[in-house]
């Protein structure tokens, strides 16, 4: 079967390169001259960068023993320009490749072939492989995947109903944790909601939750089990159950719990299954704004006086209130609510992670401009559930771009000034 050069893309292309024995010799080097083949928008394609992509689909179709297609030359070409259109594209989003980027790449690639970096580009002098020509390779590979994936995230939507569709049909989600859940059944009468909320905090304290639910549990099997369910899965549990245990620890204890004929204390013993938790922290903040040297000092000395304003004893949502420039988060007080890691800016994240409970922190200075930081609380969380659906949807969106994207590149090469200088000639022998 013939090789389409169509599905010949960079990525693949820079693989070829890591294969010695797949190399060219140096006859492009003896090219003293370079003509320009095609203008692409404010850039251009030369004959020796042809050359380049060229040899290697020679040694590729060789090493399979296919037939170059007649052809070649074109579709090569074609192939070119759809890169380097989202090389600019790419450039105009600022998408960015660091060096540091381009190093640990060359280094995966050397220890494919079971070399240090430094042997690895001695085989490329070696046939003539010029390493500037291959880092600027390897660079505009990784800059093209970077637009692959901006694309996959701004502009592919996947909406909640497939994301839950996906992971019901893969088993993924709630079904793959088992919980072993205990619990305590009171009637929904008038006046028992108040003796719930007062057993709920004795157990809190320390109240044993078996005996409690052999004495007040109204649930047919109370005296039997002790309140005690066993192991089920979240589809096996009453929904009101199987949404509550989710964000309960294991040993902890619910809400009170209100359906339409009972009230429900409900007890997570243990849980079977992969757990994701993350610590999370309740901040609030003031913020005034600053994008000067100037205006950061300014702001800065304002916010120390409003911090020994706090110290001395003021109210803290009272004066966000008053003088945060977050307009949303001003209305609730400053509260910024439950804030996962890696959610805020560096700056801000490393400052909060710091304080103690309740401490108020020094002007920080971050892009959007100097806050004061307070943390109410720490709470491990469990996370799985949004973890799941998180990597599922990235799964959905990376299928549906894989099919999209070569569409968005075919309506910017449409929009591309795109001028055919001149025909590629075959590379000297």
């Amino acid at each position: 079967m013939k090789k389409n050069l169509k599905t010949l893309s960079l990525s693949s292309f820079l693989t070829l390169l890591i294969i010695p024995s797949l190399l060219f010799t140096g006859n492009l080097q003896a090219q003293v001259t370079d003509k320009v083949l095609v203008i692409v928008n404010d850039d251009v394609i030369t004959q020796s960068e042809f050359d380049f992509r060229l040899a290697s689909v020679n040694a590729e179709f060789a090493q399979t023993g296919q037939t170059l297609p007649e052809n070649v030359g074109e579709q090569l070409l074609e192939s070119m320009i759809d890169d380097r259109i989202q090389i600019q594209e790419a450039d105009r989003r600022g998408l960015e490749v660091s060096e540091e980027e381009v190093d640990q790449a060359i280094a995966r690639f050397a220890e494919q072939q079971g070399q240090t970096v430094e042997q690895f580009e001695q085989s490329l002098g070696n046939v003539g492989q010029a390493v500037s020509r291959f880092r600027k390779t390897v660079r505009e590979s990784l800059i093209i995947s970077r637009l692959t994936e901006f694309y996959a995230t701004n502009r592919v939507y996947v909406p909640d109903y497939e994301v839950e569709g996906a992971m019901s049909q893969s088993n993924l989600g709630d079904n793959t944790f088992e919980y072993q859940v205990a619990h305590i059944l009171i009637p929904n009468l008038e006046g028992n909601k108040e003796q719930a909320e007062l057993l709920r905090g004795q157990l809190l304290e320390g109240l044993s939750f078996e005996e409690s639910a052999n004495k007040y549990s109204q649930a047919p099997d109370a005296k039997e089990t002790n309140g005690v369910i066993g192991w089920r899965k979240a589809d096996q549990l009453p929904e009101l159950y199987a949404n509550a245990v989710k964000d309960i620890e294991v040993g902890g204890i619910s809400e009170v719990l209100e359906s339409e004929n009972a009230l429900h204390i409900v007890k997570l013993l243990d849980r079977k299954g992969q757990v994701i938790e993350v610590l999370q922290s309740n901040v609030r903040h003031i913020l005034l704004e600053a994008d000067s040297e100037i205006a950061i000092k300014q702001a800065s000395k304002k916010l120390l006086k409003i911090k020994a304003r706090l110290e001395s004893g003021e109210d803290f949502a009272e004066l966000a209130r008053i003088y945060s420039e977050d307009s949303v988060s001003a209305a609730d007080g400053g509260s910024l609510e439950w804030v996962n890691p890696g959610q805020m800016v560096a700056p801000f994240e490393q400052a909060f992670e710091e304080l103690g409970i309740n401490e108020i922190s020094e002007p920080v200075v971050t892009q959007f401009g100097v806050h004061l930081i307070q943390v109410l609380e720490r709470r491990n969380q469990n996370v799985t559930d949004i973890v799941m659906k998180n990597r599922v949807r990235t799964a959905l969106r990376r299928q549906r771009a894989n099919r999209e994207f070569s569409k968005w590149v075919r309506q910017l090469k449409e929009q591309a000034y795109i001028n055919h200088v001149a025909e590629p000639t075959e590379p000297s022998a």
